[in-house]
């Protein structure tokens, strides 16, 4: 396992309310094993295009370190 910056960290609760939702559309008593290719796809984009958002905010309210 990969440990995480402290922003990255960060970011993690935005990601986990963005997928909390599509759970909510696929169901949580879904097993992942058999979700459809479209639902772990959506998944997936929906995981990374929450964290890339997030780090985006993040970074944006940070200082410049120079």
């Amino acid at each position: 396992m990969v440990d995480f910056t402290e922003e990255e960290t960060q970011a993690l609760p935005a990601v986990m309310r963005a997928l909390a939702l599509e759970m909510e559309r696929i169901g949580w008593d879904q097993p992942l094993g058999q979700l459809t290719q479209n639902d772990m796809h959506r998944l997936i984009v929906t995981t990374v295009e929450a964290f890339r958002a997030e780090m985006a905010e993040i970074a944006a309210e940070s200082e410049i370190p120079f």
